[in-house]
């Protein structure tokens, strides 16, 4: 597999002379060192699943990783969810200000499409799969999702569900089904599109498992209680591993699955 960390590190050093000192080091701080780079980890389980070559979607990979990271600088800010740490460190905006943080989301977003847009003007057939990640970052996905939270005083099962299709579903789901929009294999699509939705909303439920205690009124544990939390992510883990049974190929995607329904982290 592609070293996605290593490829990162050096596309993103490739722009620094287009930004000013200071915006790069905080686009540079909320991206490395990052998360587990779940996305672009599934994203090329799933081109490995469906023939594709893994360097065609690393484009795309980036790109939804920059996304993912906007999203996260924009989240913590005090007018949204107002965290003071992400990932063991100091966020953002606690370290560079508020305005800066905002305009290095910004810019890590359009640094994304940016990316996006020159991979497709070299590999055309990127296209669809380009336009599947800004329709799932935006009203119809991430951002629709997270707009919700500050649309509803309560939340019910029905609600609370869509949120998470949205808000951390959508994305995961672009990761799942980018490389079907080139190998054109339509009963795989369509089975990748089950696992997708299973495993984008049973990641969100194995948050709010982990964070039992801290859940906030607008969690999916919170309105539903543990038990119904735990026995939807074990039926979500069941759905994602039924969709892909039928393929030996399918075997890395599942395993993935179970890693991140029974995740510690």
């Amino acid at each position: 597999m592609i070293d996605f960390e290593r490829e990162l590190v050096e596309f993103f050093k490739s722009k620094k002379s287009r930004y000013t000192e200071k915006l790069y080091n905080a686009m540079e701080y909320a991206l490395f060192p990052g998360g587990k780079r779940i996305r672009p980890k599934i994203m090329f389980i799933a081109a490995k699943f469906l023939g594709v070559d893994e360097k065609r979607v690393l484009p795309l990979a980036i790109s939804l990783e920059l996304i993912h990271n906007y999203s996260l600088i924009h989240d913590d800010l005090p007018c949204m969810d107002d965290d003071t740490y992400r990932r063991g460190i100091l966020t953002c905006h606690s370290v560079f200000g508020e305005a800066m943080a905002l305009l290095a989301g910004d810019a890590l977003l359009n640094l994304a499409y940016e990316n996006a847009f020159d991979a497709c003007v070299s590999d055309a057939e990127l296209l669809p799969a380009a336009n599947f990640i800004a329709l799932n970052a935006g009203a119809e996905g991430m951002i629709g999702g997270q707009a919700m939270e500050f649309s509803f005083d309560e939340f019910n099962d029905g609600l609370i569900t869509e949120l998470y299709m949205k808000k951390t579903g959508a994305l995961i789901k672009s990761a799942v089904l980018v490389p079907s929009f080139i190998a054109y294999d339509n009963e795989k699509k369509a089975a990748l599109s089950t696992y997708a939705d299973a495993i984008g909303l049973a990641f969100q439920l194995r948050d709010d498992v982990l964070d039992e205690g801290n859940e906030e009124k607008k969690s999916y544990l919170f309105v539903n209680g543990k038990e119904k939390t735990v026995n939807m992510l074990e039926k979500l883990n069941k759905i994602a591993a039924k969709s892909l049974a039928r393929w030996a190929e399918g075997k890395e995607l599942i395993e993935l699955s179970d890693k991140l329904t029974y995740r510690s982290v």
